[in-house]
């Protein structure tokens, strides 16, 4: 065994996403190669699916007051002792597990777990899931505001990598530590691994859309919905199918009346659903490199998103997909009417997503060029 990794994505506990999956990708990859990797996390659903596949895991405390800015900048010696209590946790968990490497990809465990690795002297990377842009190091040029982003930006200095899963993601961190230099920071982009062979021979329903992921506002359920219900009176036999979990009810009501719009709930074969539909559509307001968008392209299918943060990066609008402006229902509906017309064009673009998903988005290829050096010390000194 080469070595024991530490996989830390510690978030509140009901929540689970791309982020969280991602762990699960990076840990077979791992232990392929010969590391014993452990997931550490109060994420409910993260530590029943590392169970699931076979991994060790580590059920992780959680700093449930997120406590950063304004007024709330006065509590910071609350935080702080929650801080030194989280600290007290890693040294004995580490103690006795003794990791080479501690991957780490939340907040409080950035400074917390950091801190006590180094200390031990272990290696420390960390991995930004759109953390550190959508809400971590917000206001943290304003002197009188967010203490605990300026405590986090002292501590990166001191990380032996900081991964930024996206080119978006890494203009955004440089735009808001302003005049701050870091010369640990590299691009290593999102992927996927390649399933395509294990769903060639799957039928597939003509004139569907589909969408894969939780059910939340920001992922722009409703402007799919109304776009959708804008088209099918011209578009009888097309079909709307919306995978994940959520506050579906509220979602259920705004569909009264229209049998070809279904919620199927969360699935457990997120790859079996894209094989089966014809478009992906992906309306979110915000995205880091999107898991799902990935899968899709990777399925070679054809593909509808929104022209926002990291999606650009994966659809070349035109060329592997078309790309709508963000929150605009009626520019989404015309895509969809497009797809719909232009059968022969559309595949083509999905053939041309493929050739970028394998060009760009292997995450194996990724994984052995790029992210294997960061966890084998050997082939790092090379």
């Amino acid at each position: 065994m080469k070595g024991t990794v530490f996989l830390v994505r510690n978030i509140e506990p009901s929540m689970y996403g791309g982020g969280e999956t991602y762990q699960l990708k990076l840990a077979r990859l791992l232990s392929k190669n010969g590391f014993e990797p452990f997931i550490v996390s109060s994420s409910h659903e993260l530590l029943k699916e590392a169970k699931k596949n076979g991994f060790k895991v580590i059920k992780a405390p959680y700093i449930n007051r997120q406590v950063w800015s304004g007024w709330r900048n006065i509590l910071f010696p609350v935080y702080y002792i929650k801080i030194m209590r989280l600290r007290g946790w890693y040294k004995k968990v580490f103690t006795k597990y003794k990791p080479s490497v501690v991957n780490i990809q939340s907040r409080d465990d950035w400074i917390a777990a950091t801190v006590t690795a180094k200390k031990m002297r272990m290696k420390v990377v960390w991995t930004d899931h759109m953390d550190l842009r959508s809400w971590v190091l917000e206001n943290v040029n304003v002197w009188y505001k967010n203490w605990i982003g300026k405590w986090l930006l002292k501590i990166a200095k001191k990380t032996d990598r900081i991964i930024m899963i996206s080119d978006f993601e890494k203009k955004c961190f440089d735009n808001l530590v302003g005049r701050r230099t870091f010369k640990n920071i590299v691009v290593i982009k999102n992927g996927v691994e390649d399933e395509l062979k294990s769903y060639k021979n799957t039928n597939i329903k003509n004139d569907s859309f589909c969408y894969v992921g939780r059910i939340v506002d920001y992922k722009g359920i409703s402007e799919l919905i109304a776009a959708f219900i804008k088209i099918v009176e011209k578009y009888p036999k097309a079909k709307l199918n919306i995978y994940g979990g959520g506050d579906v009810k509220k979602y259920k009501n705004m569909c009264k009346g229209y049998c070809n719009i279904k919620f199927y709930g969360k699935t457990e074969t997120p790859l079996k659903v894209l094989a089966e539909n014809e478009i992906f559509v992906l309306p979110s307001y915000r995205e880091g490199l999107s898991l799902s968008l990935l899968d899709a392209a990777m399925m070679k299918k054809k593909i509808i998103a929104s022209d926002v943060d990291g999606n650009p990066e994966v659809v070349v609008n035109g060329e592997t997909g078309l790309l709508v402006p963000v929150k605009n229902i009626d520019k989404l509906s015309e895509a969809m009417v497009w797809m719909l017309n232009n059968k022969n064009k559309a595949e083509r673009m999905a053939q041309n997503a493929r050739v970028r998903y394998e060009n760009q988005f292997d995450f194996k290829k990724i994984f052995e060029e790029k992210m294997l050096p960061l966890y084998n010390k050997k082939e790092e000194e090379k």
